[in-house]
């Protein structure tokens, strides 16, 4: 149940971004839009990303160089998991790389764990850059659940998500969540 109401919520937020960010986007060309119909079709019925996508939902249109290697890696989605000690305030105070995950398809599944191509990913520089962008939005997120009482020390994080394709869209900010570890 709590997996399926974050995945609501992440879609709706993903759809809300994507309406926000409309005026600095590109208009996709018909063969944009019939490539995200080729998406849509792969994706499963219940997925977060084919909703937002039938509902208008786009990336930027913006094509980035890493977006390239994912492709060339294999890798539709990337998860950058950032662990963050916060200052009193909720502003986060220091930023650690935790873990990326890589995988095959944009929504569900497992992380690829071939350790030979977790290996390329790693020589080729992509984990490597996709941390450093991950940290840089980590620093500009907002808080979706601040606890109460708040704990000492302040510990929690946020993850980033990328994908391979400009026109499908990630969401672009960094969501806060608390953590019982200190």
């Amino acid at each position: 149940m709590k997996t399926l109401m974050t995945g609501t919520i992440l879609a709706l937020i993903i759809t809300l971004v994507a309406q926000t960010n409309s005026s600095q986007q590109k208009t996709p060309s018909p063969a944009v839009e019939e490539h995200v119909r080729d998406v849509v079709r792969e994706l499963p019925t219940d997925s977060a990303l084919r909703k937002g996508l039938l509902q208008g939902a786009r990336g930027n249109g913006v094509h980035y160089g890493w977006m390239d290697e994912m492709r060339k890696q294999g890798v539709k989605r990337a998860v950058v998991w950032i662990d963050i000690r916060f200052k009193r305030k909720g502003h986060p105070k220091k930023m650690n790389l935790n873990r990326a995950e890589y995988f095959a398809q944009y929504e569900g599944g497992t992380p690829i764990s071939d350790s030979a191509q977790l290996e390329i990913i790693r020589m080729v520089g992509l984990e490597k850059d996709l941390g450093a962008i991950a940290l840089e939005k980590a620093k500009h997120g907002f808080w979706c659940d601040v606890p109460r009482p708040r704990p000492h020390p302040f510990v929690g994080g946020t993850r980033i998500e990328f994908l391979d394709d400009e026109w499908l869209p990630a969401l672009s900010g960094a969501l806060y969540f608390a953590s019982n570890k200190n």
